[in-house]
């Protein structure tokens, strides 16, 4: 399956979308909430191009989980 496949059908990447559209997810103090190490680990596995390709609110949330 292709990676970034593996990340949108992630339970963890939906909630963080959730999350999002509601305003939690900005909530610095929240970022400790979402287990991501799986998909933090899948997005580090893209190269910058693919990165960059996945598109703007992927890549803000996996931003945000990593505390960039």
């Amino acid at each position: 399956m292709e990676t970034i496949q593996l990340i949108t059908e992630s339970p963890i990447y939906k909630e963080i979308l959730a999350d999002s559209f509601g305003g939690v997810m900005y909530n610095v103090a929240n970022r400790d909430k979402y287990n991501a190490l799986e998909i933090i680990a899948l997005w580090d596995s893209l190269g910058e191009g693919l990165q960059d390709s996945a598109g703007g609110i992927m890549k803000g949330a996996l931003n945000f989980v990593k505390g960039n």
